[in-house]
């Protein structure tokens, strides 16, 4: 599991969105406070960043806890920005600790993040979901983590209809949606554990979902305020403005004035995963 982090809005420092704040990212990493498994988010972090230089998101990440990087501070506070993400990550046993699994994963102009697991993922729904990746996709598919291959069907969908960075918030809701119906088909019969907290964003519009089966949801809240969206797994103050999404809905952020968070439809019913 993990916890994440992402701000549309006017540009701020990267300190402000992920070092400033009470309970910051850096806080939830060594003391979550409403993780489903997991106790600690030490193995690697990452965020991304757009500027008005590239319609692509410059990245930086590492493998070492998030409070032990001396850099952090020092980049913090000379890059700005108006669309961030950012993730702490507790790596689920059998997947690698290393860069290529840290999070947020990137592909050209988008940026990506999942908060969860799917259960056996590798031994018993790897394979299938790759068949699932153009072979484009594939040959960037370059770490372990049951996360990448996520993005990568999402990636696959956005390829197929021909997307565009600013294509809009629905073209980016789409890619997600067929993302889920796609784990929610294989791991269904096999009432295996999927837990789906994803994030995608390509600088201009940003979409997240909140839901699982067979497992409580990992938390998900949103917080608006003077033309700017803050998205985070926790609170990173004690505002009363912290709005709990709530299971199995989206937060669909076309930008920092048009923010919308509606159910998914159509899902299988929790039950049927007991």
């Amino acid at each position: 599991m993990s916890r994440l982090l992402a701000y549309m809005g006017s540009p701020i420092l990267l300190s402000r969105a992920i070092i400033n704040h009470p309970h910051s990212l850096i806080e939830q990493a060594y003391a979550p406070r409403e993780m489903v498994t997991g106790t600690i988010n030490a193995d690697g972090y990452g965020f991304g960043w757009y500027s008005e230089l590239s319609e692509r998101p410059g990245t930086y990440h590492r493998i070492m806890p998030i409070w032990s990087d001396p850099d952090l501070p020092r980049i913090g506070r000379v890059i700005s920005s108006g669309c961030i993400f950012a993730a702490v990550r507790n790596a689920t046993p059998g997947f690698a600790v290393d860069l290529l699994n840290a999070p947020p994963y990137v592909h050209k102009h988008l940026l990506f993040v999942h908060n969860g697991a799917v259960e056996g993922f590798n031994h018993r729904f790897r394979i299938t979901l790759l068949k699932s990746i153009s072979e484009e996709i594939q040959a960037t598919t370059l770490g372990s983590a049951d996360s990448e291959v996520l993005f990568g069907l999402a990636l696959t969908h956005l390829q197929r209809v021909g997307a565009k960075a600013g294509d809009g918030v629905e073209v980016l809701k789409d890619a997600i949606d067929h993302t889920i119906r796609k784990v929610m088909k294989i791991a269904g019969p096999e009432k295996a554990r999927a837990s789906l907290n994803m994030g995608l964003t390509d600088g201009h519009s940003m979409v997240f979902a909140r839901l699982a089966r067979g497992i409580d949801p990992n938390s998900l809240y949103i917080r608006r305020e003077d033309g700017s969206v803050w998205v985070a797994s926790e609170p990173l103050d004690d505002s009363e403005n912290w709005q709990e999404v709530p299971p199995d809905s989206w937060v669909l952020i076309e930008n920092p004035d048009s923010v919308e968070v509606t159910a998914i439809p159509d899902l299988p019913p929790r039950r049927d995963w007991r």
